[in-house]
């Protein structure tokens, strides 16, 4: 029903677009769409994009993505969204092609949380964007991989925050805070931590400093 709703509005809409694609089986795999304020939303300000698959549609047993960035506001504005059965490499690269196709011209910057199959059909796709991770969807993590308790230490909680939530540091002073963190508080052997420092470069500010995200980096979850 959904499918037939949006195929007839692109019959008679010329700005609005729609895709899909189904299984062997007939059973809706991917679907795509965009109208025309969105397309209009891109063309001003698309040079940053985000894209979130961590909402779940109950009704439709599918992942919602929206694709957002922000407005000379900064206010939320749509670019487009999509429902995808699964989230593969080639869900996501059908998905991104789609995207291309409709809009013609890549963001800059492509912001999305730490999907393997997200980043490698960003890679194989969107190959000019510079692909950044949110700051919010790392963080939101901490908790868990650290302990409850050690989050909830003022001493920790400023440590790591006056080092992350900033883009007044370059990536010396940053390297030489996180360490200083690591140590303070005995987390040489957390192999989480290590692992999001192996890839600082996609999220933390002090990496580019030189590129405005206009708040996109700090979350994805803007709804």
């Amino acid at each position: 029903m959904m499918v037939e709703n949006l195929m007839k509005k692109k019959e008679h809409l010329p700005d609005f677009s729609c895709e899909y694609f189904t299984d062997d089986e007939n059973s809706l795999v991917g679907l795509f769409w965009s109208d025309g304020e969105s397309k209009r939303n891109y063309q001003v300000f698309g040079d940053i994009m985000s894209f979130d698959a961590t909402y779940r549609s109950n009704r439709y047993s599918m992942v919602f993505i929206p694709f957002t960035g922000i407005d000379n506001h900064n206010n939320n504005v749509s670019f487009g969204a999509a429902l995808l059965a699964s989230e593969t490499a080639e869900t996501y690269k059908w998905l991104l092609r789609c995207f291309f196709k409709e809009f013609g011209k890549l963001p800059d910057v492509v912001v999305t949380d730490q999907d393997p199959a997200m980043k490698k059909a960003i890679e194989e796709v969107f190959t000019s964007s510079r692909h950044r991770l949110c700051m919010w969807h790392v963080m939101h993590k901490l908790s868990t991989k650290v302990g409850v308790t050690l989050c909830n230490t003022t001493d920790f909680n400023q440590g790591i925050c006056d080092i992350v939530w900033t883009d007044s540091l370059n990536p010396v002073e940053f390297e030489v805070g996180w360490h200083s963190v690591i140590q303070d508080f005995d987390l040489s052997d957390n192999n989480w931590l290590a692992n999001i420092y192996d890839m600082r470069e996609s999220w933390i500010p002090a990496y580019y400093r030189d590129e405005l995200m206009s708040g996109l980096m700090r979350t994805t979850s803007r709804y």
